[in-house]
């Protein structure tokens, strides 16, 4: 009995003497990290270090207990059985967790040096923050008490324009995003956040009363909020602006300061031009203001994605960077990249596309542009890689979604599969991942796993039928048919939209048919049927059915593109351009009129169907039988404004442009060629043919004619509302 409270009151001593090491372990274990902390905040070194040490200080503790508790026998090298399992495997547990938990992180300085060229082309360094340093959080809408149909466009108007002098601090990394139910608000800024943004407003008396709500991202909680209140809604922004940065921002005077200009200063001061900004009206917002340099350069990023016309896109590219003196260092930046762009310089602007990207890593802009450059050049190596390491820098879903196609590309579907699926488990099961799966399934030849999702599609998403018809559509051609590269091969080629400036490459990289469409992105492309092809994105975008047509000759020559949207097809038609085509066209660019005639006719006899080149020949056969003067008297005489069509001279050129449609339709600038003393046709847009109507031998009325390739001839439009009478 008497051993056994002896034994007992050993054990005891040896468990008050363990647990006051341990309270002593853990006092140092809390000191060095509050240490290690403030060195790091101090130097500018990963905060991660902080948590790391954090895991392991947590991680050895079974290990630590039983050492403290049994440290007499241990500290004499007899370990029992139990320890030696113990031991090893607490050290293994923690390196498992440690490297799955920080193997991505960047454990290195919070900061880094940027080289780049300034405008005088001398070299220069900043130094910025990295992004994975950089607190993130979405700005949501700015709610208004009072509903005021003039002021409406303030509900995201005030984001935007938070957004935008915001970016300019680079310790932060602010996003705005359309949501206005505040469950929506929560379910978003959880996954990657711990703050968001929103607010409200209210005007009385031409006084702007803003209130802004620091929310946690997990619930909604208000955790700090400020009312801003005056006459001028843009210095109020800058207020904010300074609120924001003062609740996400270091104090440490070693972290990198940034030049805060006012929103007024590199935006507008016309609140009818910010209006249109905001509402994506670039037009309109450049007629209230014609210095407005961020409205030059988003209209420019539109027309160079679109092809819309070449003239159009230089002229406001050019604009852009003619007043980008107002802007901040960043985005005079993507103001030269654009230009770079417009005028076909794409070493230039590739170049500065990656010193950018050195800034802002997950930028969704420059990656798209780089993206574009990479698909023009077909450097698949590159685009692949791009995709990549963005989406192993940020899985988040448009990483995802662009992991799909180089993982397509390199027929790594198992990879890209494996990532959605661990993608849809990090968003706890977001019924808009299992959607994505489809294509790689497809391509795999997975087509029962493709036929489940897309019958899961229509359970849980029954307005995407007019989507996901064109995949289904290759799941039964698939079924019934092996595709072979010979049958792939056969579409390959360059096309030309007949609507606009946009081009079209088709080629064949391993197994696989891709598609790169002019400053846009690469696209697989699936088989649907014996002259159809597929592809599109199923659930959020547009899915594309094309059909080749061919020729008396069994060439193909055309082809039509189904664009697909939750309720609509659009057609479109684009046309295969041969060696004559382009020989023909470079000549007739060169103002090498007499060779283009000969090759117009070469390229007309292997092209029949190819109404087009027709036009251009009459074009150079019409100018060669009117002397010059004549020909510009021809010009001048139907210069003016016709209702909302203007047209006018300019270097001894005839111009043409429609003003923007109710609708919110924007037209492009174009050069219009006469055929004839009444009808002028256009290299932009083939399908329309400009016709005068005189009167006492002026021009009194303009209407177009509409090629329709139903009937494979030119109509005249005899709507009403497509004839216009000349301004007096």
């Amino acid at each position: 009995m008497e051993e056994e409270l002896k034994n007992r009151k050993i054990d005891k001593k040896k468990a008050i003497k363990t647990l006051q090491f341990f309270a002593a372990y853990l006092v140092a274990a809390w000191t060095l990290l509050q240490f290690v902390d403030w060195v790091l905040i101090r130097y500018s070194i990963s905060p991660y270090w902080v948590d790391l040490l954090l895991w392991i200080f947590s991680g050895i503790i079974p290990s630590l207990l039983i050492y403290l508790y049994h440290q007499d026998r241990i500290n004499n090298r007899i370990l029992k059985l139990r320890e030696k399992i113990i031991f090893p495997l607490n050290i293994l547990f923690i390196m498992v967790v440690t490297y799955f938990g920080f193997g991505n992180s960047d454990l290195g300085a919070t900061t880094k040096t940027i080289a780049y060229t300034n405008a005088e082309g001398k070299e220069e360094t900043t130094l910025i923050t990295k992004e994975e340093f950089r607190t993130s959080f979405p700005i949501f809408n700015f709610k208004p008490i009072t509903k005021d149909s003039t002021h409406v466009w303030l509900e995201f108007g005030i984001s935007i324009l938070l957004q935008e002098d915001l970016l300019q601090n680079k310790n932060i990394s602010p996003e705005v995003k359309g949501i206005t139910n505040t469950v929506d608000k929560v379910d978003y800024a959880k996954i990657f956040n711990d703050f968001y943004i929103d607010g409200e407003f209210d005007i009385n008396d031409d006084t702007y009363t803003i209130t802004m709500f620091i929310r946690n991202a997990r619930n909604g909680k208000v955790t700090n909020q400020q009312t801003f209140e005056g006459k001028n809604i843009l210095s109020l922004v800058d207020e904010m602006t300074v609120f924001v940065t003062a609740n996400f921002t270091s104090n440490e005077l070693n972290a990198p300061q940034y030049m805060d200009l006012d929103v007024e200063e590199f935006t507008s001061s016309s609140l009818k031009a910010l209006a249109y900004y905001r509402n994506g009206d670039f037009e309109n917002a450049i007629k209230e203001d014609s210095t407005f340099a961020l409205a030059y350069l988003a209209s420019a990023k539109v027309n160079l994605l679109f092809n819309k016309s070449k003239f159009e896109e230089r002229t406001l590219a050019d604009h852009a960077y003619n007043y980008s003196d107002k802007l901040p260092l960043q985005k005079r930046g993507e103001t030269l990249i654009f230009k770079n762009l417009a005028y076909d310089q794409f070493n230039n602007a590739e170049t500065l596309i990656k010193l950018q990207l050195e800034v802002d890593p997950s930028d969704k802009t420059y990656s798209r542009l780089l993206y574009s450059i990479y698909g023009r050049t077909q450097n698949l190596r590159d685009y692949t890689e791009l995709a990549y390491n963005n989406y192993k820098s940020e899985p988040s879903t448009t990483h995802g979604l662009q992991l799909i196609h180089p993982g397509i590309i390199n027929e790594d579907y198992k990879m890209v599969l494996d990532e959605l699926n661990r993608l849809e488990l990090l968003l706890l099961n977001d019924n808009n991942i299992f959607p994505l799966k489809i294509q790689p399934q497809l391509f795999k030849g997975d087509l029962e796993a493709a036929e489940k999702n897309l019958s899961k599609m229509d359970l849980l998403f029954p307005k995407t039928g007019n989507l996901t018809k064109v995949f289904k559509k290759a799941v039964t051609y698939l079924k019934g048919h092996k595709v072979t590269r010979a049958d792939l091969k056969k579409f390959e080629g360059e096309y030309r939209f007949n609507g606009n400036e946009q081009t079209v490459k088709l080629w064949v990289e391993n197994n696989t048919l891709l598609q790169y469409v002019s400053n846009q992105n690469i696209t697989p492309f699936l088989m649907a049927g014996a002259n159809t092809i597929v592809a599109g994105s199923p659930n959020n975008s547009r899915t594309w059915e094309i059909t080749f047509s061919k020729d008396e000759r069994n060439k193909y020559y055309r082809y039509k593109n189904e664009q697909n949207d939750f309720d609509n097809s659009t057609v479109f038609y684009y046309w295969k351009l041969d060696n004559t085509i382009k020989k023909a066209e470079a000549l007739f660019d060169e103002k090498k009129l007499d060779g283009a005639k000969i090759a117009y006719t070469e390229a007309i006899k292997a092209n029949p169907k190819h109404y087009y080149l027709k036009d251009v020949l009459e074009h150079i056969n019409y100018i060669q039988s009117i002397d010059s003067v004549a020909l510009q008297n021809q010009l001048n005489d139907v210069v003016g404004t016709y209702g909302p069509r203007i047209f006018w001279m300019e270097e001894s050129k005839l111009f043409y442009k429609r003003e923007q449609a109710e609708n919110g339709q924007v037209f492009p600038k174009i050069e219009i060629l006469p055929i004839s003393k009444d009808r002028y046709i256009n290299r932009t847009n083939f399908s329309t043919i400009y016709a005068f109507e005189f009167e006492n031998g002026k021009s009194k009325y303009s209407f177009p004619y509409q090629y329709l390739m139903e009937k494979e001839a030119w109509i005249k439009s005899e709507l009403e509302e497509n004839t216009f009478v000349k301004d007096l």
